[in-house]
């Protein structure tokens, strides 16, 4: 494989995303790490009369957190083997020290933090979790067992006794119910938006959740809706960094802004599955890309995260005998605005376009054939994922596809208009389309003029991706379709409008099914109608890398947002 020396960047034309994606039909939304990963089966997919089966000692439809059993490398993680994992002391490795490289987050509670999950996932927690990732397998965390009544309306958690958070007081039923008024107060949709009316302890060690429709997710958004000291929110306020204050495996000894932050493993840390292992690490926070490479070649950092492949090749180059760990970022479809171009209102037209974009092509001069190029419109194994056969290079055939409606390509003339991080990849689009007539130009635009831009529905082409999450499956759908979404990028309104309708009434279906599998069906549904009409045509996983110090080990990333599980890591000595 060649190496390339200088890396085209690529960030997201839309880099909206959400913590909790709508579940109601009135689709509020909030801000999340965009994500990409396997489809979750954690949430219930029985019908109501298809309870779990019950085991002795247990009530109807409880779901007792049982111990580690069997640990399987997932693809949705990356862990050096499953003997790093057993074999991890389970306790404070006294003394150890890392620094890694992170960006500034100057609020650090969860509501005004919520892409930045390297942080909030490590120092707080919620009521369940998923085990090593792994979204087929949800786990008690602050709740040791859970129930749902047969309409899925009711859920029922025990809390585990003798937990505490890191300013020492209790977090029993009465600590969550009024964490989570606070959390209510500072981010409502993260509650309506999974259908929840009301939440009470209904017993010193018991909370009960009360939804106004069922929610077909629940279970795994549980595993993000975390848990503060309340007794630190009365005091400090919701907005208040002094209110940081969870149950997790680290807390937040030290921050300076612009500088970096300073973590301590929790001494009084109660859960064996997630004790954390190095006792004090630091985040320093260094921007420019070269810098971070040269402190790691220095050994002034012990890891960090990047997407430049050429920083991968600089690595090799010089000889760096850490771990690289290899993965995939986000996807990132392409969109087509019958709304501003004329001709994308012809079918054949929007069919001509994705053969004249020459995928291979562009993974071979930005990424050096590292990125993974997509047969569906969302990322292999997130919810809404289709495969395709209709995506695919053919310049002749899309000449004859324009011949064929009498549209001439020199005819078109449109400009695109993006943020500056992409240019590159749109002036390869635009010499690609220039081979065949069609004259594109590309206008960078400043980020906050783009995203006033976006939502105009001014563009022509987009390239971006609003989020698929275990904890929001159908999380771009939110954004996209309705005409009162966020960015509206269906347009088959303009030019199908029973398309159209039929698309709403599936994306009604979506929000409103009683379980997984049935939200599952209907997700898919939409992202069939999109593609087979070309609305929008398949992008390219971007390369995303890892390096850190060979004497780290067990560590372990969601590969949907690559948030680093800080407790899983511990130093080979």
């Amino acid at each position: 494989m060649k190496k390339v020396r200088s890396l085209l960047c690529i960030l997201l034309a839309l880099s909206m995303v959400l913590l909790f994606c709508a579940c109601a039909k009135d689709g509020g939304t909030e801000d999340t790490p965009d994500t990409t990963g396997k489809p979750a089966t954690a949430a219930p997919t029985e019908k109501p009369e298809e309870k779990p089966e019950e085991k002795p000692g247990e009530e109807p439809g409880e779901t007792p957190a049982g111990p580690v059993e069997e640990v399987v490398s997932k693809d949705t993680y990356v862990i050096h083997t499953v003997e790093d994992y057993y074999n991890r002391p389970k306790q404070i490795q006294k003394g150890t020290e890392v620094t890694l490289i992170c960006t500034d987050v100057p609020s650090h509670v969860p509501w005004n933090a919520v892409s930045e999950g390297w942080l909030t996932t490590n120092i707080y927690e919620s009521l369940l979790y998923l085990h090593l990732g792994d979204t087929s397998d949800i786990r008690g965390q602050i709740a040791e067992s859970w129930k749902y009544s047969d309409d899925y309306l009711t859920w029922t958690f025990q809390i585990r006794d003798g937990i505490k958070f890191t300013d020492g007081t209790d977090c029993d039923a009465a600590a969550v119910k009024k964490a989570w008024d606070f959390y209510n107060e500072a981010s409502p949709a993260s509650f309506t938006n999974l259908n929840i009316v009301s939440w009470e302890a209904t017993g010193d060690m018991e909370l009960t959740v009360k939804l106004k429709a069922p929610c077909s997710y629940f279970e795994t958004a549980m595993t993000r809706l975390f848990v503060l000291s309340p007794t630190a929110l009365e005091l400090n306020g919701i907005n208040d960094n002094k209110s940081a204050i969870g149950t997790g495996p680290y807390m937040i000894d030290d921050y300076t802004s612009g500088v970096g932050f300073v973590l301590k493993a929790n001494p009084d840390y109660y859960f064996e599955e997630k004790m954390p292992n190095i006792e004090t690490i630091k985040f320093s926070i260094i921007k420019d890309e070269n810098t971070k490479m040269m402190a790691l070649l220095n050994g002034d950092i012990d890891g960090y995260q990047f997407s430049s492949v050429e920083s991968y090749y600089n690595l090799k180059d010089n000889g760096y005998d850490g771990t690289i760990i290899q993965n995939y970022g986000n996807a990132n479809p392409f969109f087509f605005n019958a709304k501003t171009v004329p001709e994308f209102e012809i079918f054949e037209v929007r069919q001509a376009f994705v053969r004249f974009i020459d995928l291979e092509a562009i993974n071979r001069l930005m990424y050096d054939d590292m990125g993974l190029i997509q047969n569906s419109l969302w990322t292999v194994g997130s919810s809404g994922d289709v495969p395709f056969d209709g995506f695919y290079y053919d310049p002749d055939e899309g000449l004859e596809l324009m011949a064929s409606v009498g549209v001439d390509p020199k005819s078109m003339s449109f400009a695109a208009k993006i943020i500056d991080s992409s240019g590159d990849l749109f002036v390869t689009i635009a010499g690609q389309l220039a081979k065949v007539g069609v004259t594109m130009e590309v206008e960078p635009l400043e980020p906050e003029a783009n995203f006033t831009f976006l939502m105009n529905g001014d563009w022509t082409i987009t390239a971006g991706n609003s989020g698929y999450a275990d904890s929001s499956p159908y999380g771009p759908w939110t954004f996209i379709l309705r005409p009162e979404h966020l960015i509206k990028e269906v347009w088959s309104d303009i030019y199908d409008p029973e398309l159209y309708q039929k698309m709403l009434d599936t994306y009604d279906k979506m929000v409103s099914a009683l379980t997984w599998d049935e939200m599952l069906v209907n997700c898919r549904q939409l992202t069939t109608y999109l593609q087979e009409d070309y609305g929008a045509m398949n992008g390219i996983q971007a390369p995303w890398f890892a390096a850190f110090d060979k004497s780290l080990k067990c560590l372990v990333f969601a590969s949907e947002n690559h948030f680093q599980q800080l407790f899983y890591m511990y130093k080979e000595v």
